[in-house]
């Protein structure tokens, strides 16, 4: 995507809008592209360790991009899920937030 004389990826507006690194943004990516998943199976995936995984994903569920779901394990035990929030609310907030980059942007031009 093209703005004024640079170019902007959209993974980019899209980190930015929801206030992720770009570390985050990927852990984010493989979310957005699975139904559910496990913190072993995005380590074995993006090969990072289960601490920094469990720290993303607590700041995830925390800001609310991700649910975590228990799912009960036949021989005893649980393990943690994790899914994406709805798309659509994702997009939503992602909107509201170029808007809000767009009107403070409006206004210092209008200063200007």
């Amino acid at each position: 995507m093209e703005f004024a004389c640079r170019n902007v990826d959209v993974q980019d507006v899209i980190a930015c809008s929801l206030g992720l690194k770009k570390s985050e943004y990927k852990v984010f990516e493989v979310l957005l592209n699975s139904d559910h998943v496990t913190i072993k199976q995005l380590s074995k995936k993006l090969g990072l360790d289960r601490t920094t995984l469990q720290k993303v994903l607590k700041h995830f569920v925390s800001i609310a991009l991700v649910e975590r779901f228990q799912e009960n394990l036949d021989v005893g035990g649980y393990i943690f899920v994790y899914k994406i929030k709805d798309k659509a609310i994702l997009k939503g907030r992602i909107h509201a937030a170029i808007d809000r980059w767009h009107n403070t942007a409006r206004q210092a031009i209008d200063k200007w």
